[in-house]
């Protein structure tokens, strides 16, 4: 299903391990390689991993140093760079670090990730992070320190743990948080659960839940709700 960059990284342990007698300067150079580029190859689609330079930790894992990383499938593009990351081939999930900068695109759409941390899954394309991380996608800004990005079929979402979110729509600015943000991205939906809070045209509405359709710029529901002015 991927065999192309077993096949390149299978070289360079091979060649390492046929080294291994050597003195241990010349064993540092072997484990520093520059130019590494690494080809994944699957059904639905084909991702690409370019380093300026790679360091051997061990049999499975590399640190990576000026990475980009790009997947294209029949209905969607996604490019990752980051300053430093570390690839784990048994897991076939890459730690990025140290202005990473995620972008994804599909039929009309586009997503913007910033963050000092990431974790990216190759095989199911899925985004995790930790650190303060700042989701960009059309007139929606999503800041939180711990959110999921998954890409199913059709559906496309994330997952915010204590997000805050703002809409500027119109010249006109709608502020929301909650302890569970959930967005849809190819619905333009956005639902906000736990302790949710949404401003909108000076009115504050405080709720157990609110679902909001961006392309309508509404509230389409909410429970257990209470609406108080704006400060």
């Amino acid at each position: 299903m991927f065999i192309g960059h077993r096949f390149l990284i299978n070289i360079f342990l091979i060649f390492f391990s046929t080294c291994i007698s050597a003195e241990s300067n010349q064993i540092d150079e072997i484990s520093n390689i520059e130019g590494v580029f690494l080809d994944f190859n699957y059904p639905d689609k084909k991702v690409q991993m370019i380093a300026d330079r790679t360091f051997i930790l061990s049999d499975e894992v590399f640190e990576l140093q000026g990475v980009s990383i790009t997947s294209e499938s029949a209905d969607k593009t996604l490019n990752i760079n980051s300053s430093i990351a570390t690839y784990d081939q048994s897991s076939n999930k890459i730690y990025m670090e140290d202005s990473v900068k995620f972008v994804t695109k599909f039929k009309d759409k586009q997503i913007f990730i910033t963050s000092e941390k990431l974790q990216y899954d190759i095989h199911e394309e899925n985004l995790r992070g930790y650190e303060r991380s700042i989701v960009t996608f059309n007139d929606l800004k999503v800041i939180s320190s711990n959110f999921s990005f998954m890409q199913s079929g059709e559906d496309t979402k994330a997952i915010f743990q204590d997000g805050k979110i703002s809409i500027n729509l119109s010249n006109e600015i709608s502020t929301g948080m909650a302890n569970k943000v959930t967005v849809f991205f190819n619905r333009n939906e956005v639902f906000l659960e736990g302790d949710a809070a949404f401003g909108q045209d000076g009115l504050l509405i405080k709720s157990d839940f609110i679902h909001y359709d961006i392309s309508k710029n509404k509230i389409i529901k909410s429970l257990n709700s209470n609406i108080e002015k704006s400060i």
